[in-house]
């Protein structure tokens, strides 16, 4: 489906879908004195600021959710969506490899990256599981639409069955037995949010309007449920480890189950839907439309395991805050900042490299 079918709430969401996994990765990389202290494990403090990565979940949520409410009601075939997909993420995983050697090699540096391993997960970023967003987004979009087909012959009743089997075996059977129902993947992660949003598309009109209230309700509520529950899963791993529940099990992370995260970016994404359609000629749609395709090269560019290691080492490598305050206040400036400056990046990258390689694939594609 084309831009033309979409408003930019929906793309100004999706910008800020990315903005919230950059501050998971933040807060997951950060090195504050509370993470590293011997006293800190089991903590409020502690619990409050691990609480912080579910952000990134709900990024996820929301990225998916917006493929999904459109891709839903698409008949085409899915495989121009994916290898235009696969030359994007090459583009960025083949080129991040590609200026790493250069700069090694112009600053007489030794080259740690340049193992067979890392070259083959640059060039098959999609089949080595470089960026598993990537990878579990590319699987989805192999499926798509046959649940497409699925769904558009169910019932609103069998729709709404299908969905609570997949929500209790993808996140509830996580929770209740983490140790040994390993039924949680990225590809089942990923299909129960698109099965969500394509019942949201096709049921959207009888769906009760979402107030700003209760999204910032259901927000503060999810994340003090995350802060409380993890904080006692401290308590159940001292007490009954043979349980195996990981301390990142509501948050983010391999071992989670992400259901908070999930509800909370599915009222964000209500809300948006039930607003009014915005006017398209403003200078605030027009910019929002021109930066929204360069998103997805934001995540590409900080979540590359050679960047990455570099990035989060540069950025924490500045004196921390003594005050609670102070954190907060430089976490949060760091974030958005961090954000602009990779937007812009891949805002250029996508204009220079991007745009003309996957418009001259369509051209000998048609």
């Amino acid at each position: 489906m084309t831009r033309k079918t979409r408003n930019w709430h929906f793309e100004l969401l999706r910008i800020i879908s990315m903005l919230l996994i950059v501050a998971t990765h933040y807060f997951a990389s950060a090195n504050f004195n509370i993470k590293s202290a011997s006293d800190s494990s089991g903590t409020w403090q502690m619990a409050i600021r691990n609480s912080l990565q579910m952000s990134g979940q709900v990024g996820v949520t929301l990225f998916v959710l917006i493929s999904a409410f459109f891709l839903s009601k698409s008949n085409s075939s899915p495989v121009r969506r994916m290898i235009l997909l696969w030359i994007q993420v090459f583009i960025y995983s083949g080129g991040s490899l590609a200026t790493y050697i250069i700069i090694t090699k112009l600053l007489n540096k030794q080259t740690i990256f340049l193992t067979s391993r890392n070259v083959l997960a640059s060039v098959f970023p999609i089949t080595m599981g470089t960026y598993w967003f990537m990878s579990a987004f590319f699987a989805l979009l192999c499926v798509s639409p046959f649940i497409n087909k699925l769904v558009s012959v169910l019932s609103k009743r069998d729709f709404l069955v299908l969905l609570g089997i997949f929500i209790w075996f993808v996140f509830i059977w996580r929770i209740l037995n983490p140790l040994t129902l390993q039924y949680f993947t990225d590809i089942g992660y990923l299909s129960t949010i698109y099965l969500i949003g394509a019942f949201i598309s096709k049921y959207s009109i009888l769906i009760p309007k979402i107030s700003l209230w209760q999204v910032i309700l259901v927000c503060c509520i999810s994340f003090s449920i995350c802060a409380i529950g993890t904080n006692y899963i401290e308590t159940i791993r001292r007490l009954f480890p043979e349980f195996g529940y990981p301390a990142n099990l509501l948050t983010a992370g391999p071992g989670a189950s992400p259901i908070l995260s999930v509800i909370t970016g599915c009222f964000i994404f209500l809300w948006v839907c039930k607003l009014p359609s915005p006017g398209l000629n403003t200078i605030w749609s027009k910019s929002i439309l021109s930066l929204s395709p360069a998103t997805l090269g934001v995540y590409l560019i900080h979540e590359n395991f050679i960047i990455k290691n570099y990035l989060w080492r540069f950025v924490f490598q500045l004196p921390e805050p003594t005050s609670t305050i102070g954190i907060v206040a430089n976490s949060a400036v760091s974030i958005v900042l961090i954000y602009i400056i990779l937007l812009l990046v891949s805002y250029v990258i996508f204009k220079l490299l991007v745009s003309p390689l996957t418009t001259q694939f369509m051209k000998f594609a048609s």
